[in-house]
């Protein structure tokens, strides 16, 4: 028989988060708030409230590590005798109720296909990449089940801009409860601790970590891209650009297509994505070929680790190649842009990537192995489709001087032949120069 277990919310903020009933609700936090128990008590109310056996539930983490250690432990204290834990699934059935999944967005997939969903709590959701967080909403939808997310801010990532930031502005949002706390709301956290932290640490990385206060994320690989810059309205009128796209291969990881406006005088312009998984080579070839049409795009630098998707590119009348993946080199080109205001985006054509760039980091000094040089660390290879499909277009550009040529024009050869030449000589015999912009 289950222990009888009671809990009193230890602040008004707290008992908010328990009973709201918005849609939405965010706790952000600092540390040790109180926020893994709060969302771990909503989960257990709604599966008392939802009992058909075909109601299901799910309980979302960052990573795998995150669930196993802190998650799915504070979920399954307050659960004994109320059910089975069937850990090969990672599913708990509750005795005579429903079912609840635990996923993690290490695959952002894993939560499609669970249907009749009427509650979810996404644990240090501010980790969440924004693909994850659709597929959530989606599996929300059909019973408007509510969306608990409850995290220390980590990064600008969507969780700042479609939320956060509206709400710090005054901008309405009536189906959304924001919720921000200190640790030092927490009446059991100790005060000596917090004001000693605060007269210590960064306080920038403080405010983060202890006030619940949403900042860059430390490490970023691209913490030169600020969106008052970066972002723009329109491409530069006098600008006559030809058009590029950059291609990620994928199928359980998304697939992506980005298309950039390349004007030589002022730089590059993201100005459509496509970002999906599940896609065959088929369906990304017929994405190609829409993007083609669409902007008249000349060329696509691919992902060169399967060439066999290349070839179909180009029996499909698309004019592809294998992009030059050297990761630091890559990196570098695009850093360099980005800095010399030649790397621009369209206001809400990219989410996905801007999504991205505000999470994309290194590895921290505690992730570095003893015999690795910390100087030659590459970023973390998480969440990154639409920075490689990004970098690949930014090494190119580097490569070809923006597309300009470099020898003198022959008899019959525009310059625009000549440059994509050039490129596919580099790329066939694997050279790469060192060139100034």
């Amino acid at each position: 028989m289950a222990k009888p277990l009671r809990f009193k919310p230890h602040s008004k903020k707290q008992e908010r988060v328990l009973f709201s009933k918005k849609p939405m609700v965010i706790l952000a936090c600092g540390i040790q708030y109180g926020k893994t128990r709060i969302g771990a008590w909503r989960t257990k109310m709604a599966m008392h409230t939802f009992t058909d056996p075909e109601d299901t539930f799910i309980i979302a983490a960052p990573t795998y590590k995150t669930m196993q250690q802190a998650t799915l432990p504070a979920f399954l204290a307050i659960m004994e005798g109320l059910g089975t834990y069937n850990k090969a699934d990672a599913v708990f059935e509750m005795n005579g109720g429903g079912k609840c999944f635990m996923r993690t967005a290490t695959d952002p997939n894993s939560v499609v296909g669970i249907t009749n969903c009427r509650h979810i709590w996404g644990d240090e959701s501010g980790l969440f990449p924004l693909y994850f967080h659709e597929n959530l909403q989606a599996r929300a939808a059909f019973k408007e089940a509510p969306i608990c997310y409850t995290s220390s801010p980590y990064s600008l990532n969507w969780v700042y801009t479609d939320y956060i930031r509206p709400w710090q502005k005054g901008i309405p949002q009536p189906d959304v409860d924001i919720i921000q706390a200190r640790s030092d709301e927490n009446p059991y956290f100790p005060k000596a601790e917090f004001n000693r932290r605060r007269h210590t640490m960064d306080p920038r990385r403080f405010n983060m970590m202890f006030g619940g206060e949403f900042h860059k994320l430390e490490g970023l690989v691209y913490d030169c891209f600020e969106e008052d810059a970066c972002v723009v309205g329109d491409i530069h009128s006098e600008a006559k650009p030809y058009y590029i796209a950059g291609v990620d291969w994928g199928f359980t990881n998304p697939a992506v297509i980005l298309v950039f406006a390349v004007c030589p005088k002022w730089g590059c312009f993201l100005v459509s994505e496509w970002y999906k998984s599940g896609k065959t080579i088929a369906e990304i070839v017929e994405a190609c070929k829409i993007v083609k049409n669409t902007y008249g795009v000349e060329r696509f630098l691919c992902d060169p680790s399967s060439p066999g998707n290349i070839v179909e590119l180009n029996k499909a009348g698309l004019s592809a190649v294998g992009a030059n993946n050297d990761i630091r080199g890559g990196v570098d080109a695009m850093y360099e842009m980005i800095t010399t205001g030649k790397f621009k985006v369209l206001a809400g054509r990219a989410k996905h990537f801007m999504d991205e760039v505000a999470i994309y980091h290194y590895p921290t000094i505690d992730d570095v192995k003893p015999d690795q040089d910390k100087k030659d660390r590459l970023p973390v290879k998480q969440h990154d489709h639409a920075m490689d499909a990004a970098r690949y277009v930014c090494m190119w550009l580097k490569m070809t001087k923006m597309g300009i040529k470099k020898d003198p024009v022959a008899p019959g050869q525009t310059d625009r032949d000549l440059s994509s030449y050039y490129n596919d000589r580099l790329l066939l015999e694997d050279v790469e120069e060192d060139f100034d912009w």
